[in-house]
């Protein structure tokens, strides 16, 4: 027999299992219900992602992966694909996000790829994107190539970036854009995720592409 004490202990454990379970199917549930439903405009903005309703071509410039292989033309197409443009010695924004990305996709069935596009290819050789993208995931993706080529590439997606002095001599860091650069499935310029990014919020975008 059990003692009163031990009667309690039994129907507190058995709540809070039975309340992990719940929360574990409703989540389960949402995301039955919510893949493959195609996200609003409306819905899309209130979530921070910017879709264009035509979305534009995109020539892909001589780049390198972080294998340091050429990219071909049709290297963004068969799969929607994420970019951010950072740099590996960014000290918290690139790191935040990429970190963010890569537990936003851990719940998805099917991930977009995810790229991180180098604002600084002087430091950013591709064995240093390869080293430093297996921190977060290694399935994530690096481009690298010459400082005009990133231009390109960025000029035709909306992005800025510049150098800014550092504080001790020769030294500088990278601003660039924050936002989380959106490609189709033809590998068409679909859209932007705003800054700041939560890992939800990821999901629910991800799901309604």
């Amino acid at each position: 027999m059990y003692s009163d004490s031990q009667k309690m202990g039994i129907r507190k454990t058995l709540g809070i299992l039975l309340g992990i379970i719940i929360v574990m199917l409703s989540l389960i549930f949402q995301n039955y219900v919510t893949r493959g439903v195609t996200l609003t405009p409306e819905q899309a903005a209130k979530l921070g992602y910017i879709r264009f309703e035509q979305p534009r071509n995109v020539t892909v410039p001589n780049l390198l992966t972080e294998q340091d292989a050429r990219i071909l033309p049709m290297h963004f197409q068969g799969q929607w694909d994420f970019l951010y443009f950072g740099f590996t010695s960014c000290p918290d924004i690139c790191p935040t996000t990429l970190a963010v990305l890569n537990q936003a996709l851990r719940s998805v069935e099917v991930p977009p790829r995810v790229h991180l596009v180098t604002v600084d290819p002087e430091q950013d050789t591709p064995a240093q994107l390869a080293r430093y993208l297996s921190g977060f995931n290694p399935d994530f993706l690096g481009v690298t190539g010459a400082h005009d080529q990133i231009t390109q590439l960025a000029t035709q997606l909306n992005v800025a970036f510049g150098k800014v002095p550092g504080a001790e001599p020769g030294s500088y860091t990278v601003d660039h854009t924050g936002s989380i650069i959106v490609l189709d499935e033809t590998g068409r310029y679909a859209g932007f995720i705003k800054a700041p990014h939560q890992p939800g919020q990821l999901q629910q975008i991800i799901v309604g592409l």
